[in-house]
Formats: structure tokens, C-alpha cells, sequence
């Protein structure tokens, strides 16, 4: 630490002097340059000329140690931001005492910068003094114009572009890169108490303050996470004809900077959108890669298939994350079927979440009805990456998107805690929740969609519900569930009632003869969902049968063990799920 003047004293408190800073509190300018490597984008880059480098530093190290005063110094920010706007103001007569000021005198006269725009850093870290949460996007990207903005213009003063029209292409360009760093950040910035994701968005995704600083990052806080990216994408790609509008070594200046935000928009998608647990930075090669296109062609993305592909990208982290015996069969599938029917999983997921959630009774119905509404609206203008997944993969393989309806309203048993009569009441709440999704694979699947095929489609979903039921019977009633018939718990002595400490208090063997007995009518839909089979592409076929061979090993095991299934939760090891679902691939099918 070293970039004061002599004169600083302690103690002393002449407002707008340098006597009012303590030792210690500006950082050497050698440190601050050196965070020039960290950046997103490469500040300046080795292939321009020294001149230029020298200038977009400058500019940078003023930048930075702003930030720096605003973010991380000790003591009454204020006071130092003050101590900057003064010294600012020498930079204007030649006589600033700070270092890193002192590099901007030649600036400023070469590239006739006006101190207004270099004063609006400081005004956006006096902001963040007294602003620490934003309610809109609106009032956000008003931030941005101060905060992230008047660097791009700063820029384009420095390679002699300071016009108007490349202005405002220029402050797109800055407001992503801004809202990309927030984002990769937040876990930082909520730990300084700032959190600059719209209060609005963390609402409208049913986020809470806290989940920016837990551990584990959840389905809503990525979905959040994406959405604020692709505003971001958007962003970038709107101000990207700033490139071509360009030449020599302006565009390739700029286009470094467009390069590094795309870079770090995929870095996002790498990461599943999980900035709490990932450390989410761009790579190089990429960043490299996106260089030379753009300096070559100035070329924009597509922006459409750009934003789909990141959806379905979306849904697929969330397949991989939740479903951890799906994923293997889904996995099989050529492109275009895995990334649709991992929308189907991941929209069916959020619907089951609200139903298992902690939520209370009325909260949920009104999220169900919420869900039904979104459904019906989906698009590929969506702000849910699910929902434009969905949208895009309805549209691509005419899936009957209705189908989720009966998924919901067998949700809606659930949150009613709704139990079973008899074996007809259950198979009705299968079909529901399972037989539905049996039914929308089929369509991903893209099978013949005849009666037939619908019904096996139907049986198997119902096979796997039975088999769910079976291997969460303890689970389920110490939550207050119970699926198994009345009817057939009655006829076998059980009551499924729980002991002191949580464990099932039936005789052993009248609680095995239930269960083998449902593991029995299991196996029938099993034989019958497996006929489907046949009935599809190779692809599709190995999909279909490690996805229902995983779930029919496992009620193999239930059979065999019924009584250390009531004891805990049954579920086959990740060697043998691989198994099955190379076995699948081969073609040797159950």
C-alpha cells in the first residue's frame, strides 16, 4: 500500500484535502494494474500499440481504484470518495497527487475526455454508499450508466469514436458486461450486504436473499440466474454492431471486450447458472475464439437459437442434477430428443417440488394454478428457461403440452394429503403423475401415436409410480402420506402406523406380504409397458428401457428385501444403473 502523497496525517479533517486520509487506505497502483489479468475481457491487449495501451490503462487503474474506494477500503468511504473527486479536478490543471491520476493527465489531453464522464465512476460508487438493493431492472441498468457505461465511452474517446450513435451501442455493450459481473459476484456482493439482482426478478422466481450465500444453489436461484444472463446475452448482442461499425485497432480492441462477455455467457451454461458454488469465469480459448470471428466478421450471434440452446442446456443440468436414475436413459438419446424430454423432466420436477415443498396448504395450490398459467403461455419469449425449452420442443415434436395438466391435478392430491380406497383410486393418481409423462415421452420419442402405443406408454409410467410408492413407504408415511389401498392394507393386517422413533410398527411379515403382493400388480404393468419397446426407434428403445430397467431392478430388490425397504430407502448402486443402461444401448432389452 503506497499511493499516497506525503502530506497524508492522520487525525487531521479538512474536507476535500489529502489530510484526511489515513496510511494504509489507497492501494500501490502497481496492485490495482494487476487485476487487469482477472477481468472477463483483456484489458489491453499486447497487440495494440504501446500508445494505446498505455491510455486504456490509465483509464482502467482510475477505474479500479475508484472501485476500490467505493467497495473495499476501510474506514468512511465518503471522505475518500471525496479525496478523489478533488484530486479529479486537479487531473484538469496537471496537478493531481495521486499516481494513478497522474496517468490520466496525458489522457485526458490527447483524447479531450471530459471530467464529467470520468466524475460519473465516482457518483456510481457514492450510490452504492447509500443504495444497496434495486426493486426493477430499470432501476439497475440506471445504475449501469454510471457505474459500467461511461468506461465504454471512455474507450471510444481514447481510439477517437466518440460519437453518439456508437455511444449507445457502446453503453449496451457495458451494461451487459456489468450485469454479467453482478452475476458471476453475488455471492461477494451479498456478503457486503449488496445484492444487485432486481428485487422484482428474485420475487417472480420465488428467490430469497438467503439462497445467494447457502452452500447449494437451487432449481429457482439458477433459473434466476439464467434469465438475468440472457439479458445480458441480449445486451451484448444488441450492441455488437459497435464492432463493424469500427476499424483497425479500435475493432480489435472492442471486440476483445465482446469476446470476453460471450466467453463468460457460456462460462454460465458450463456451470449450470450456479454462481454460489461455481466459480463462474470465462475461458480463454473460447474468449479467443469469439475474438478473431468478431474482428474477422463482426458477426452477431444468432440470437434466438442462442437463447434456446442455453434453455434446453438449463434443463438438462437440472435433469442431471435431480434425476439421478432418468438421467442415464436420457442420456442415450440423440441431441434433439435428450435436450426435449429433459424440458419435460425439468418442468414435471418443479411441479412435483411444489407439491413436496414446505409450503403451506394455500400457498401451493396457488403455485399449481400459477404453473398451469405459465404452461399455457409458454414461449420462446418466456423469461423461465424451462418454459422456452418447453415451448421450443412442443413446437419442434408436437408434445401435448395439455398432458401436464393431469401431472398437476395429481399434484393437487398430494398437497390435499389425499389417500386410497382402493387399487383402481391409486391407478388413477398414477396415470396422473406418471402415466402422463409415459405419454408426453412418447411424443419426444416421436412413436407411432396410436391408442396402443399411448396405452403402454401409460403402463410403464404407471409400473415406475408403483414401484416410487413401494420404495417410499416409510418416507411417505413420516411425512403423513399413504398410497397403498385401504382396501388391500386391510385385507393384510397393516395400519402403518409409526413407533416412538419413526420406524413402521406392523408385523414384519404381514408388512412383506403387502408389499410383494403391490410388488406383484407392479410387475403386470411392467410387462405390459414393456411391449411398448418394440414399438420405437433403436435410440429411443435403449432411452425407454434403462430408464423403466432401473426402476424394475430396483423393485427386484424391494421383492427380495421387503422388509429393509420398510427399514430405509432402497436404491441401486451408480454400477449398476451404468450397467443397465448399457445393456439398453446394446439392445438387450428386459
Amino acid at each position: 500500500m503506497a499511493a499516497l502523497p506525503e502530506r497524508a496525517h492522520a487525525g487531521q479533517q479538512p474536507t476535500g484535502s489529502f489530510e484526511v486520509v489515513l496510511p494504509g487506505q489507497l492501494p500501490a497502483a502497481e496492485t490495482l494494474l494487476a487485476q487487469a489479468d482477472s477481468e472477463n475481457f483483456t484489458v489491453a491487449s499486447r497487440v495494440l500499440p504501446r500508445h494505446i495501451r498505455r491510455r486504456l490503462l490509465a483509464v482502467y487503474g482510475y477505474a479500479r481504484l475508484v472501485d476500490y474506494a467505493g467497495d473495499e477500503a476501510c474506514g468512511p468511504r465518503e471522505g475518500l470518495l471525496d479525496l478523489l473527486e478533488h484530486d479529479l479536478r486537479r487531473v484538469y490543471t496537471g496537478t493531481p497527487r495521486i499516481p494513478l491520476f497522474q496517468a490520466l493527465v496525458p489522457v485526458v489531453r490527447e483524447c479531450g475526455i471530459p471530467r464529467e464522464l470520468l466524475a460519473r465512476l465516482i457518483a456510481a460508487n457514492r450510490q452504492d454508499q447509500r443504495v444497496r438493493r434495486y426493486r426493477t431492472f430499470a432501476e439497475l441498468v440506471d445504475y449501469c450508466v454510471h457505474s459500467a457505461n461511461p468506461v465504454g465511452e471512455l474507450v471510444l474517446h481514447i481510439f477517437g469514436y466518440a460519437r453518439s450513435d456508437l455511444i449507445a451501442l457502446s453503453d449496451r455493450i457495458c451494461t451487459a458486461l456489468q450485469i454479467l459481473e453482478h452475476c458471476q459476484d453475488v455471492v461477494e456482493d451479498a456478503q457486503r450486504d449488496r445484492v444487485y439482482l432486481p428485487t422484482e426478478d428474485l420475487e417472480h422466481f420465488s428467490c430469497t436473499e438467503q439462497e445467494l450465500t447457502t452452500p447449494s444453489t437451487s432449481a429457482e436461484l439458477r433459473n434466476l440466474i439464467w434469465f438475468e444472463v440472457d439479458r445480458a446475452r441480449q445486451l451484448l448482442d444488441e450492441g455488437t454492431p459497435l464492432v463493424s461499425r469500427l476499424s483497425g485497432i479500435a475493432r480489435l480492441a472492442v471486440a476483445g471486450y465482446v469476446a470476453g462477455g460471450r466467453a463468460t455467457v457460456r462460462a454460465f451454461a458450463a456451470a449450470g447458472h450456479d454462481p454460489v458454488s461455481v466459480t463462474v469465469r470465462p475461458n480463454k480459448t473460447r474468449a479467443l475464439g469469439e475474438w478473431a470471428r468478431l474482428c474477422l466478421t463482426g458477426a452477431r450471434s444468432d440470437s434466438t437459437t442462442t437463447r434456446v440452446l442455453s434453455a434446453y442446456r438449463q434443463c438438462e443440468e437440472i435433469t442431471r442434477a435431480e434425476a439421478k436414475n432418468f438421467s442415464y436413459g436420457i442420456s442415450l438419446l440423440p441431441g434433439p430428443k435428450r435436450r426435449a424430454l429433459s424440458a419435460v423432466y425439468a418442468f414435471a420436477r418443479r411441479v412435483d417440488d411444489i407439491g413436496d415443498g414446505e409450503l403451506p396448504y394455500t400457498d401451493k395450490v396457488t403455485k399449481l394454478a400459477h404453473v398451469r398459467d405459465e404452461l399455457r403461455s409458454a414461449n420462446l419469449g418466456s423469461a423461465d428457461p424451462v418454459l422456452v425449452a418447453l415451448a421450443d420442443a412442443s413446437h419442434r415434436m408436437s408434445i401435448p403440452l395439455e398432458v401436464f395438466d393431469e401431472l398437476v391435478e395429481g399434484c393437487e392430491a398430494d398437497v390435499r394429503g389425499q389417500r386410497y380406497a382402493t387399487f383402481d383410486e391409486l391407478l388413477h393418481y398414477c396415470r396422473c403423475v406418471a402415466g402422463s409423462i409415459g405419454r408426453l415421452s412418447l411424443a419426444v420419442f416421436g412413436a407411432e401415436n396410436s391408442p396402443t402405443a399411448r396405452a403402454r406408454a401409460d403402463a410403464l409410467g404407471v409400473a415406475l409410480q408403483l414401484t416410487n410408492i413401494l420404495r417410499d413407504v416409510l418416507e411417505d408415511r413420516r411425512n403423513g402420506r399413504v398410497y397403498l389401498p385401504r382396501q388391500d392394507m386391510e385385507h393384510f393386517g397393516v395400519g402403518l402406523e409409526l413407533t416412538e422413533d419413526g420406524m413402521l410398527a406392523d408385523d414384519p411379515t404381514a408388512l412383506g406380504e403387502l408389499i410383494r403382493f403391490e410388488a406383484g400388480r407392479a410387475e403386470q404393468w411392467y410387462a405390459e409397458g414393456f411391449r411398448l419397446l418394440p414399438m420405437l426407434d433403436h435410440r429411443s428403445r435403449a432411452c425407454c428401457a434403462a430408464m423403466a430397467g432401473i426402476y424394475h431392478e430396483l423393485l427386484q430388490r424391494i421383492i427380495a428385501e421387503p422388509h429393509t425397504a420398510m427399514r430405509t430407502r432402497m436404491s441401486l448402486p451408480a454400477r449398476q444403473k451404468v450397467a443397465v443402461a448399457t445393456r439398453s444401448l446394446a439392445g438387450m432389452t428386459p
